[in-house]
């Protein structure tokens, strides 16, 4: 199964770790921007910006498992979150979980397309079921 990983840019080991996991257990990913250098302030950066947002979109689209991170802030993760419900929406893809601490964060968190977890390792546990 092909996965996206939105979470908050200081968060890139952490994802970095996750890919790995998932290229052991033969999964792929679609989350490229942990491998992408840092452009804040955005503002500074207009056109990679625009680049990034875009090529953020269609990874989005081309998952089967959206995975957001949670935290008690963040910007473009919720975004990004907001992007897989409505496909999850209108196609029935991507299945998504928001996993850790702040998984109740959100009136959004509490929608039925959402499956909200406490660590990565129950939505391994979970898509056992889906292959």
């Amino acid at each position: 199964m092909k996965f996206y990983i939105a979470s908050r840019l200081k968060n890139k080991e952490f994802v970095r770790k996750i890919h790995n996991e998932l290229l052991k257990k033969g999964h792929t990913f679609t989350s490229s921007w942990i491998e992408e250098k840092d452009i804040l302030p955005y503002e500074k950066h207009k056109k990679e910006s625009e680049v990034r947002a875009n090529k953020s979109i269609e990874e989005i689209n081309n998952c089967d498992i959206f995975v957001l991170i949670s935290d008690e802030t963040g910007a473009g993760m919720y975004t990004e979150l907001g992007i897989a419900l409505q496909l999850a929406k209108t196609n029935n893809k991507p299945k998504i979980y928001v996993v850790g601490r702040y998984n109740e964060r959100s009136v959004f968190f509490f929608l039925p397309l959402i499956k909200r977890v406490n660590s990565f390792k129950e939505v391994l546990d979970d898509i056992k079921s889906l292959a």
